[in-house]
């Protein structure tokens, strides 16, 4: 059965916080690939990340397995239980183990590949908006866009966490925060959908 409310609006908000933390740890962070681990100097920023990253891929996750579980969607078959449960559940899970990783100071690189199949997950569900015209008409290419983008930022954390190369950091870093303004934009449009007052009754 559905549940009477909608929480797709602080969803896309979480996801937007996760993509500028992201960013943040990648330009600011004193990662070191070739230990594997972060400078004892970058503790605090470690922990905190850690902590933060943590409770948005914890929320992501709750809330895309409750989307992928009760919100059967039957008139269309389940299928955005897919595009917007699994993408959200399998994301939280990325995420909360990169913030099990950074507060044990061990190394991103494994998270990497984990994020770089969730990126794989996230072509298959550009494709699909395109193939199948999901989403609304107006909103699709936005859609496609925020997906496209955390795909890809999950695509470049691969070289990003296995050199110590800064460029690769920032290139990185730029791709997060596109990411993060994508789903800035989902996010306002969700948001403002949701506040709209309903109809009068006839």
């Amino acid at each position: 059965m559905a549940l009477p409310f909608d929480y797709l609006d602080s969803m896309a908000w979480s996801i937007v916080i996760s993509a500028v933390l992201l960013g943040i740890a990648a330009l600011r962070l004193p990662y070191k690939a070739s230990k594997n681990s972060t400078d004892e100097e970058g503790k605090n920023l470690r922990i905190g990340l850690a902590i933060a990253l943590g409770a948005s891929g914890f929320y992501l996750f709750i809330t895309g397995i409750a989307i992928s579980l009760t919100w059967p969607f039957a008139t269309s078959g389940g299928l955005y239980n897919i595009l917007f449960g699994g993408a959200a559940s399998l994301g939280g899970l990325a995420l909360l183990a990169t913030s099990v990783t950074l507060f044990l100071n061990g190394s991103l690189g494994a998270i990497s590949y984990f994020a770089a199949v969730v990126g794989l997950y996230l072509v298959v569900d550009v494709y699909a908006i395109m193939s199948y015209g999901l989403t609304r008409a107006d909103t699709r290419i936005i859609a496609m866009l925020a997906y496209l983008s955390a795909a890809v930022a999950s695509f470049v954390s691969v070289p990003a966490t296995h050199s110590d190369n800064k460029w690769l950091r920032r290139l990185f870093a730029v791709f997060a925060f596109l990411f993060a303004l994508g789903w800035l934009v989902e996010a306002a449009l969700f948001t403002w959908g949701h506040l709209a007052p309903p109809p009068p009754a006839a």
